[in-house]
């Protein structure tokens, strides 16, 4: 496969094609599993191409195993893409979850008519080898009145099985539907989830989970007016009060990620009780131009994070796996408007701020500006039309900056915000200056080890 300078280096791509949303995560016994959607066509064909799950699986987060191809659109309910789930673990089994795309051709705005969404579940019990495939709901078998986005199942257990469904219903507004089952096979509606007011149109990509005794649900709206939120499409969580099935109530909308490139995020508990989420490091029609395209491949998933809760809200932070991708370790006090160079964009930069107005210029062009009420991210040629974002945050004590060949993750106050975004320049442009005293620690960070597994016969 042809190679370029952009490739990331501790961030999990595709090997061609696209790479979308993280699905089935989950650890059993030592290691852990990370699905995702690719579509190995998408840059060799003008024509639409189906997806399919891919996995990944790791015991560290430093070594991992491309397995094999996990589930195929090789069906009558999936024959134009497996689209978005999720995974399950019961007695020794793994479940997986998910949407079959099929797509009519006629004159069809596939929103109101054209388009099938079938709910499917397949089976495994080597956790690599998927079949059986049952076919669950289709749209028969969501409320009439659905349009024809109902996807992305997000399956729990809480004395029963439980469902949630990503749906666009035909006023256009965005919701979650809730069922409930005995058996994972029969599934009975019981309730609508949403916002008082419309908040978008469609919400996709559910997920549901506790954390210090706080119910959060999480979903990506569509649709959401930009006064607030400025990425066209959103990531997010709710606060939810009350019994989802019954009464409920939902607090103000939070995003995960105040960057450019984020979108999809599925969490899943760890075995030591750590939530951790993992995110599509892009997004879906976005402007941005993506010079990695004419290399066939695109996009990539962010670093795992541990979500903790406080203070009303959820931080975010890379997983401790993370330390141990740290290699050689550099002190430093910066003074106003030098500039340092260090040594490689595979690092881990951490920033101890005290004065309450700042600028950092990082790489070619990239600009964090704080005036002591908003973080403002700033980027020029090098964002491909990624310009600017905003965050609101009343006080900065210190930044983590995780960069990667053409990325990076932003975490400030040890996650209290998040900003991640994409970025394109040269591998010279490793310099650093700030406009007040810092202390910088300085870590270069080595690579993910890929192993691609071959297919074996069963």
């Amino acid at each position: 496969m042809k190679n370029n300078e952009y490739r990331l280096k501790y961030h999990l791509m595709p090997l061609e094609g696209t790479i979308a949303d993280p699905n089935g995560m989950c650890q059993i016994e030592d290691t852990f599993h990370i699905f995702y959607l690719n579509d190995p066509q998408a840059f060799k064909t003008k024509g639409r191409v189906p997806c399919l799950w891919r996995h990944y699986s790791t015991q560290d987060f430093i070594n991992f195993v491309q397995e094999p191809i996990a589930l195929l659109p090789d069906s009558r309910y999936d024959r134009d893409g497996v689209y978005s789930g999720s995974g399950f673990y019961e007695k020794e089994k793994l479940y997986l979850f998910y949407t079959g795309n099929v797509r009519h051709e006629g004159n069809y705005d596939y929103i109101m008519a054209g388009r099938e969404q079938n709910v499917l579940m397949v089976q495994s019990a080597d956790y690599i080898h998927f079949d059986d495939k049952q076919l669950l709901m289709t749209n028969a078998d969501f409320p009439k009145d659905m349009t024809k986005h109902v996807r992305d199942p997000y399956v729990f257990y809480q004395d029963q099985y439980y469902m949630f469904l990503g749906a666009r219903d035909i006023h256009d507004q965005g919701m979650i539907l809730a069922y409930e089952s005995k058996d994972k096979k029969e599934w009975k509606f019981i309730q609508r989830i949403k916002t008082k007011e419309k908040f978008g149109y469609m919400w996709e990509c559910p997920d549901y989970f506790e954390l210090s005794q706080q119910q959060i649900l999480v979903c990506c709206p569509q649709g959401i007016k930009q006064h607030e939120y400025e990425n066209k499409h959103q990531c997010g969580y709710f606060i939810l009060h009350g019994d989802f099935r019954n009464n409920y109530q939902l607090e103000r909308f939070q995003a995960f990620d105040e960057g450019f490139d984020f979108y999809a995020a599925r969490t899943f508990l760890s075995q030591d009780k750590r939530r951790i989420l993992v995110g599509w490091m892009g997004i879906p029609d976005c402007p941005y131009k993506t010079p990695t395209i004419q290399y066939n491949w695109n996009d990539a998933l962010i670093l795992p994070r541990e979500l903790t809760f406080r203070d009303n809200q959820i931080y975010q932070y890379p997983i401790r796996e993370t330390k141990n991708l740290r290699t050689k370790h550099l002190y430093k006090e910066l003074v106003e408007k030098e500039i340092y160079y260090y040594q490689s964009h595979v690092c881990q930069i951490h920033l101890e701020i005290t004065f309450q107005k700042f600028q950092i210029d990082l790489r070619k062009d990239l600009q964090l500006r704080y005036d002591g009420k908003i973080l403002t991210l700033s980027l020029q040629e090098s964002g491909y039309g990624r310009d600017k974002r905003c965050v609101k945050i009343n006080e900065i004590s210190e930044i983590d900056i995780f960069s990667d060949i053409s990325s990076l993750e932003i975490f400030i106050n040890h996650g209290q915000k998040v900003m991640t975004t994409r970025v394109y320049d040269s591998y010279h442009d490793t310099k650093i200056k700030v406009s007040c005293p810092m202390t910088m620690d300085y870590y270069e960070l080595k690579s993910y080890n890929i192993i691609e597994k071959k297919e074996t016969k069963r």
